[in-house]
């Protein structure tokens, strides 16, 4: 544990230097860089090239071909460059540090690996120039034209052919069509077949939680966000009415969306209003602690708004969610060319230090994203968590983890993924002078969407096994597709787990609509379920189901992506009719 003394009364704001965070970025960009081309020579690019008859020769030199344009694509400050393969550019492997670094082109890396081996000496020969020897062979000792083969396959496959503002922009492209096509003519038609079926007999159940989302704007951009294209929710000026209804049918709610800073006194008002919830959970990014007071301010805001509740009333408290990962508080580099973290682990600190005054009001939980580190206790010494605990013990308080929990499901390490292993999910810490009220963290997996189709394999734990689970038929423990309604102040009704799966607008078609429509709803049910009959439908109307499903992280990703389409969406509702009444 780190521990440092302060002086009572005076003021402390530990702002990083370039120094401290050019450490912390090349740390991590280091190991981003190892992952990768470990992950590419153990048999990641042989995979990738397999369709070649001499794969096998050509993986080494395709592998770091790769990292070569992985190299300016992630790192695009030369400076940077020669400090990160500085720790790389000792012993055998030096030299493609220094072709990686300066070779002009891709065409040039691949010719200078070509002479490296050529002007080797043979005595010691490694497997690399035996390999290189090998497909000069087959290139009747040609290296131009060896060279000339290599770049070929390499634009055939058709890598890093964007940056990243090209490829986000095109991802957000796709997803304001969806969104344009919420409730459009296919989604009526469809909403239509489901009003059509008769109403369910039984009361109206209550929901484990609902969700409210007052905006979707966020100014940040985390390279793990499902959501690029953010649109606007033109939020209803009173949701009182909603607050009302809501309280109605859930004692847990669920304040998110984007960064909701901005909408912090509709979260008090709920609180306000609605008498029968318990738990006023609400998901920020930390981004508002811009200093301890402010950080206090906010937090007893949210105390105040509690405790001015009638005590008659149901006893509520408050769930503050904030991010807290190694890509929220990850070390960029900024458009003026400057080190920056994305959301300072310093805002962090001034919550978690700040929380435990608010105890009896506020249980505040950090969400994390599972990556390598979940596979031990390392989790808690390295990576965002030890920067957390170095920044709380500069002022004087000592971090003391109390319990860690695993998944119910082994998962594969990125870094190690040939054995699934245990892997930490919840965790809960003290601050030593505050034993009363412990902080939580949970962590969850990253699926591919967004801008997350666009990190590294070795960076996030994926759910493939999970997903071949579900496949095979075999039981999910309990675990299925979030069927629970998010309210969005614009109107629009749609499941947890899948955004564009919109049951109306309640403002304009009423609550008790948007609610029948849920329980009677056949697509919502198969989805909730992981119905394989919707696999066979969506390959009816689509001949990528096979494409899809080898990119799919999870099955929740998978059952996700395969009823984006509005139109698919429709045909899989009157499949599942047609199927239902073929069984009647």
């Amino acid at each position: 544990m780190t521990t440092a003394s302060v002086i009572p009364g005076e003021p402390f704001e530990l702002q990083p230097d370039q120094e401290q965070l050019k450490a912390i970025y090349l740390t991590n960009t280091r190991e981003r860089f190892k992952a990768e081309i470990n992950r590419l020579t153990r048999g990641g690019m042989r995979e990738l090239i397999q369709s070649e008859p001499d794969a096998e020769q050509l993986a080494f030199l395709m592998s770091y071909l790769y990292m070569y344009h992985w190299l300016r694509h992630n790192v695009p400050d030369s400076n940077y460059q020669a400090d990160l393969l500085a720790a790389f550019s000792r012993g055998k492997q030096g030299f493609l540090m220094a072709l990686l670094l300066k070779s002009a082109d891709a065409s040039a890396f691949i010719q200078g690996y070509i002479q490296h081996w050529l002007d080797a000496p043979p005595d010691n020969t490694p497997q690399q120039r035996l390999e290189l020897f090998q497909l000069l062979a087959s290139a009747n000792h040609d290296p131009k034209r060896l060279s000339q083969r290599v770049l070929s396959l390499w634009n055939r496959k058709g890598l890093f052919t964007r940056n990243y503002a090209i490829a986000y922009k095109e991802l957000a492209r796709d997803e304001r069509e969806r969104y344009n096509a919420m409730l459009g003519s296919e989604d009526r038609e469809r909403l239509a077949l489901v009003d059509a079926l008769p109403d369910p007999v039984s009361a109206q159940p209550k929901f484990n939680k609902l969700g409210l989302i007052p905006a979707m704007g966020c100014p940040q951009t985390c390279r793990h966000c499902m959501f690029i294209f953010r649109p606007l929710t033109k939020a209803t000026p009173e949701p009182d009415a909603l607050y009302q209804q809501v309280s109605e049918l859930t004692q847990n709610v669920l304040f998110t969306g984007g960064d909701l800073t901005r909408q912090l006194d509709d979260f008090y008002r709920a609180i306000a209003s609605m008498k029968q919830v318990t738990t006023f959970a609400i998901l920020l990014n930390g981004d508002f602690a811009e200093s301890r007071d402010q950080t206090r301010q906010t937090l007893e805001s949210m105390a105040r708004a509690i405790r001015t509740r009638p005590l008659h009333w149901l006893r509520a408290k408050v769930l503050l969610q904030i991010s807290f990962d190694e890509f929220h508080q990850e070390v960029i580099i900024d458009k003026k060319g400057q080190l920056k973290e994305r959301i300072p682990v310093r805002k962090i600190a001034h919550i978690v230090e700040a929380a435990p005054r608010f105890g009896e009001e506020i249980q505040l939980c950090l969400l994390h994203k599972q990556h390598a580190l979940n596979f031990s206790m390392d989790l808690f010494h390295k990576g965002v968590f030890a920067r957390l605990t170095q920044e709380l013990g500069q002022r004087g308080h000592q971090v003391e983890v109390i319990s860690a929990s695993q998944s119910q499901r082994l998962k594969r390490n990125p870094l190690n993924p040939e054995q699934p292993a245990p892997v930490l999910k919840d965790a809960s810490f003290i601050l030593k002078d505050h034993p009363r009220y412990p902080i939580m963290l949970t962590s969850s997996t990253i699926d591919a969407y967004g801008r997350a189709t666009m990190m590294d394999e070795s960076e996030a734990v994926r759910e493939r096994d999970f997903l071949q689970q579900v496949l095979n038929g075999d039981t999910t423990h309990g675990e299925s597709f979030d069927k629970d309604i998010m309210f969005w102040f614009n109107g629009w009704a749609t499941l947890f787990s899948a955004v564009h799966m919109c049951l109306g607008n309640i403002y304009e078609e009423g609550m008790d609509k948007i609610l029948l429509r849920q329980r009677k709803d056949p697509l919502t049910q198969a989805l909730h379920n992981f119905d394989l009959r919707l696999l066979d439908f969506y390959r009816e109307k689509a001949g990528n189901l096979d494409h899809i499903m080898e990119r799919s992280t999870g099955p929740h990703h998978l059952f996700n992506t395969i009823t984006e389409d509005a139109g698919m969406r429709l045909h899989m509702t009157k499949r599942l009719l047609e199927t239902h009444s073929q069984l009647t």
